[in-house]
């Protein structure tokens, strides 16, 4: 008879390490952001977002579920409007590990942190990338709330 018991014990150790690796890979994400603050002046940031595929509306049926990918993706947070722009595919497995970039034709497979970081760098070098980077940069930024600018009533 098979061991269902050792079975669940493995597949608890699977679910630890697959937290520890997704936790690990938004601490990769949250590095990226903090260094790209400063020379972005707060004008990028970079994250995974879900995005649709487009739809047919002749083939579009109830009972079909919307198809999707996941996609690394920039905006300009300090943007007037909308600013999410994809910069290149993403997928992951089950466990965090390994996940793939695709940039283009290029697919880069990241087995762990450090090869995730090389990964990231390889996307911020494309000049496609730098491009929508730039572009985003350059949006037009909310107006700041006045107040924080002028003086205190009273004074």
């Amino acid at each position: 008879m098979i061991d269902f018991t050792a079975s669940f014990n493995v597949g608890i150790l699977s679910a630890e390490k697959a937290d520890a690796n997704k936790a690990e890979i938004s601490t990769v994400f949250a590095d990226l952001n903090e260094q790209l603050n400063v020379p972005s002046d707060g004008k990028i940031k970079i994250s995974i977002v879900k995005f649709y595929e487009p739809t047919n509306i002749l083939r579009v049926s109830l009972l079909e579920p919307r198809k999707y990918y996941f996609s690394i993706a920039a905006e300009n947070p300090r943007a007037e409007e909308s600013s999410t722009r994809e910069l290149a595919k993403w997928s992951m497995d089950r466990s965090g590990y390994p996940c793939k970039i695709t940039l283009g034709t290029d697919e880069i497979y990241c087995e762990d942190k450090e090869a995730l970081e090389y990964g990231l760098s390889q996307v911020l070098q494309d000049p496609v990338v730098g491009d929508t980077l730039h572009k985003l940069m350059l949006l037009p930024v909310k107006q700041e709330l006045e107040e924080d600018n002028s003086p205190e009533e009273g004074a």
